[in-house]
Order: C-alpha cells, then structure tokens, then sequence
C-alpha cells in the first residue's frame, strides 16, 4: 500500500476500496471516495498531520540535527491550525499576490518561448528537465524576486514530507534545505518574506507543481496517440496530481459519510483515487478544500491552461517515450524522467 499510488493498475484497486478501508500494516484509514474527502477537508473534526513532531522525534531518538527540516515544517500553513496557520497562510499569500497579473502574464510568454525552443521535430523532449523544472523556477523566481537557478542545484526538499523514506535520504534533504535556508539568507534584502517562508514555498510548491504538470501532460498525449500537437485537446484542469494523498487525524469520536472514525486515528485522503486519470471524472481535489486550499491554484491553473495554448500552437506529430517515477517515493508522484519525440 505504501507506493500504490504509483502502479499502472491502481484506478481497479482503488475501486475494489472504496468509500475507504483500513490499511492494518500503515494503521490508517485510507478514503477513496470524492464526497468522502471533500467532507473530511471541510470538517473541524479533523485537524492536520504535524509533519514538524515526527522529525522531532526521530531527532531525540537518534541525536541526528534535523533543524533544517523542522524549521520549514514549522513554516507551512497547512501543517498548523488557528492563528499560526492564519499568520502563515497570510505571509505566503501576500508574496503570491504581489504583481499577481503580472506574473500571469509574465509566465504565459515564458512558456509560449520555451515550449517553441524545446519541442523541435526530430528532438526528444524531457519533460521534467526540459519543460515542467524551468516552469517551476521562473515562477517562484518571479514570487522571490531572486533567480532561483542562480543557486538551486538539488531539488529534493519536497521530500522532507514523505514519512516513510530512509534515514540517510533524510539527511540528505536536511542538507539541502539547510543549503536553501542559508542561500535565501544571504539574499534577505532582496526576497519579499524570510529567508524560513521562502523555503517552504519551495518545499510546498517543487514536487506538486512539476510531477502535476508532468503526469497530466503525459496522461493527455496518452489519450492521442495519433494526432498532432495542434490537435490534441487539452481539458481547462489537471488530470493527474503529484500529490497522491493528503493526511489528517480526528479531534474527537466522529462519524462522517457512515464511516467511524476514533480520537487521533490517522485518515489517508487518497486524492490520487478521485483524478481524472485514475477515475475518468474531475473531482478538482488537488488543491484541497476549505481553510487550507492551495495558496497557488490560481497559478498552477493558468500555468496548465498557457501549456496546453503553446503546446496547440505546434503542427508536430508525437511518440512517447519512457516515463520513469522516483523509487522509493512514498509522499508524492514524482517523474525522474518523461521522453516525448517530435515529429514533422
């Protein structure tokens, strides 16, 4: 159950679980059903998951300094309720806001120029490196008003969410977002928020918005085998998120859509399960809903819509190539690498 989200055959096993079922081996409640979720994240009887005191765990328990990786989980909205996600959310959201239009648009021609030089007849196009990575640091480039690719050379503080990964691999995402936290530093004069918010944006935002914008362009082609760029029909939202599921834990003794939930038992929203690339419907539960829905959908929506625009724009034929998720990835649905071969 741990990388279920990544099997090719997920969408009849999900089915044969649904509403939801109870992972003995995890201990969760895991939810597959739309209305379910969508409950569960308007509910007030269900709090978040508070990634920061697992790794202050693993930190009195094996005397390893995780101070980096605490710090940014202290700094993200939706790992805190009441005032300190309200003050959290607040800062993060005056930084996406700023020059909101601007950005839009900015980004737009961004994408319109490199879709034109990356997808040329007779090349193979990476899409992680080549196409959804250069998006990701424009925009918070763009949000941070610093040059990201200046210093980001390793990529993988997204991870610092996964609970389940190695102790070493877990060192190793410290580092990086020690090395993140100490390069916003020496640029504080410059960004618009602390050194400590930007680097959870970065947290937040890399694996979600690259593995979503990779997995939905990939699933699209996917659907036209034999068409041109220019023919393929791109839907208005993601059809697949890189976010597979998203935790929460009961406040109290609760009953919610006939299922029995306990004080503290952990639920496993399967976000994965309601996609349109699993399910075939749009539930639109990728960003979240109620009090902590995504700060950045706004922008990952109109980034997905200017895609799919240039993408149209091209009269190129297409093959597919080989698409490769991380190992051992048990928080998101990360492409290391996804080939598409142009055409005339």
């Amino acid at each position: 159950m741990l990388t279920l989200h990544q099997q090719p055959d997920r969408s009849g096993r999900y089915q044969a679980l649904r509403p939801f079922s109870f992972d003995e081996h995890l201990n969760v409640l895991c939810v597959y059903d739309t209305d379910l979720i969508s409950a569960i994240f308007r509910s007030a009887d269900f709090r978040i998951n508070p990634f920061a005191d697992h790794y202050r765990t693993i930190a009195e328990r094996t005397g390893l300094d995780f101070k980096a990786s605490i710090d940014t989980l202290d700094n993200i909205p939706f790992s805190k309720e009441g005032a300190e996600h309200r003050r959290l959310r607040s800062a993060m959201t005056k930084v996406v806001s700023d020059s909101a239009r601007e950005n839009i648009a900015g980004m737009e021609a961004f994408i319109d120029d490199l879709v034109r030089d990356i997808f040329v007849a007779g090349e193979e196009v990476d899409l992680m490196r080549q196409l959804a990575r250069p998006v990701f640091h424009e925009l918070f480039s763009r949000w941070l008003k610093v040059d990201q690719r200046e210093f980001v050379k390793e990529s993988n503080f997204s991870q610092v969410f996964d609970g389940a990964m190695s102790l070493n691999r877990r060192r190793k995402v410290n580092d990086s977002l020690a090395d993140l936290r100490c390069a916003f530093a020496q640029r504080a004069d410059r960004i618009p928020t602390t050194p400590e918010i930007a680097v959870a944006m970065n947290a937040l935002g890399n694996d979600a918005l690259t593995g979503s914008l990779v997995l939905s362009f990939w699933h699209v082609l996917e659907q036209h085998p034999e068409a041109k760029l220019s023919a393929v029909q791109f839907p208005p939202n993601l059809v697949a998120t890189g976010v597979p599921f998203i935790e929460r834990i009961a406040n109290r003794d609760v009953e919610i859509g006939g299922m029995k939930v306990a004080r503290d038992q952990k639920v496993r929203l399967v976000i994965d399960a309601t996609s349109r690339q699993v399910s075939g419907e749009e539930a639109d539960l990728f960003f979240g809903r109620g009090r902590h829905l995504c700060i950045g959908k706004p922008m990952t929506l109109s980034i997905w819509r200017s895609l799919a625009r240039a993408v149209n724009r091209l009269p190129l034929r297409f093959t597919l190539g080989e698409i490769r998720l991380r190992s051992g990835d048990y928080a998101f649905n990360y492409p290391e690498f996804a080939g598409v071969r142009l055409h005339d």
